[in-house]
């Protein structure tokens, strides 16, 4: 099988998004959706966001050719209030839905200044992160939220309540990379507690409860036994996680907590998650002039702190994810042996095995 390896291959960077792009669309996602997916995941991948990027490719095929995201989805505005709008996704594949969805709020937010886009009917987007790049680069600031099916204790719970429900922060600054916050509200994203899985591994205490509410190391108490992640700091990420679900879901109309469906579960079911995505011009020569130089000087004085023994630098949010990618267009994108054994095994189930074998390094 010619995805089949132990250790870490090295694979060229546009070589992997033509061929999700091409496993997209043997799965029935037509060409702009495709490579819109394609992108995310991608870029996610070289920015080493492991969790969220190319290694879900199997995971959102399945989703399409069961019917839980909509080959054919068209979104359409619900509301349109010129900086305000109202999307639905149609129960489209979130990749798409959200790229779409940032691209309009982009456009929204240069002709009015100021842009809120709210979307419903749609479903798991990969990494919050990206939005905000793309808002970022654009020369916007941007804030983008979604909520997830319910897999996240609260303060006082002992089961699964709320999703862990991701924001991102992505912000212009001059002669520099863009700073990109990107969280989720528990303590770890359950893609890690999913990674440990495949690997073997127990997880730090802390991390997560079992189905009866008791701290585990176990990852499999979590994704197969149904415990629950532990918000961030307690009722800071619970009061956090509760924020985005009222701007992703409670504007939107999408689903809300055990409403959202588990894609990863029911792939079969459209999720209807929300997600929301607030806009604003920070372009040279707009109402916000000076901000892109503001921000270089707000980092630059952070980044200048005295800095604690045995640390080398002080980083802003966004800095190494923006190394990582620099390097993987440059030298190759890494992918850990278990991620290059999945895509060869979904290359042979499409019939694209040798695409899959040409873009290795």
């Amino acid at each position: 099988m010619s995805g089949s390896a132990t250790g870490p291959v090295l694979v060229d960077a546009d070589g992997l998004r033509r061929f999700a792009r091409g496993v997209l669309e043997t799965a029935g996602l037509d060409g702009e959706s495709a490579a819109l997916s394609s992108d995310v995941l991608v870029r996610t991948t070289m920015r080493g966001v492991e969790s969220h990027g190319i290694w879900f490719l199997d995971r959102y095929v399945r989703q399409l050719r069961e019917g839980g995201a909509n080959r054919a989805a068209r979104v359409r505005p619900v509301a349109d209030h010129g900086g305000l709008l109202v999307l639905d996704g149609d129960a489209g594949l979130g990749l798409a839905v959200a790229s779409r969805a940032t691209r309009t709020a982009i456009e929204r937010a240069g002709a009015h200044g100021l842009a809120v886009v709210s979307v419903r009917n749609a479903n798991h987007f990969g990494a919050a992160g990206h939005y905000a790049l793309m808002c970022a680069e654009a020369g916007y600031l941007g804030l983008v939220t979604s909520n997830t099916p319910p897999i996240m204790a609260v303060t006082g719970s002992r089961s699964r309540v709320i999703g862990n429900n991701p924001l991102a922060f992505g912000v212009p600054r001059t002669a520099a990379p863009p700073v990109v916050l990107d969280i989720a509200m528990s303590r770890v994203a359950g893609g890690k507690v999913r990674m440990a899985i495949e690997r073997g591994d127990q997880v730090p205490l802390g991390w997560i409860l079992d189905p009866d509410g008791n701290p585990t190391t176990d990852p499999e108490d979590f994704f197969v036994r149904r415990g629950a992640l532990l918000p961030m700091e307690d009722h800071k990420g619970y009061g956090l996680a509760l924020m985005v679900e009222a701007l992703s879901a409670g504007l939107s109309g999408a689903a809300m907590t055990s409403a959202v469906g588990n894609w990863l579960h029911t792939p079969d079911t459209p999720s209807d998650t929300g997600f929301f995505l607030m806009v604003i011009d920070v372009r040279t020569g707009g109402p916000f002039d000076a901000f892109q130089d503001r921000m270089r000087s707000l980092c630059e004085e952070i980044a200048g702190a005295p800095r604690a023994p045995s640390v080398d630098r002080i980083v802003m949010p966004g800095d190494l994810e923006h190394e990582r990618e620099v390097v993987a267009l440059a030298h190759g994108v890494p992918l850990r042996g278990e991620i290059w054994s999945t895509l060869g095994e979904l290359a042979e189930t499409l019939g694209l095995e040798d695409e899959l074998a040409s873009i290795r390094r």
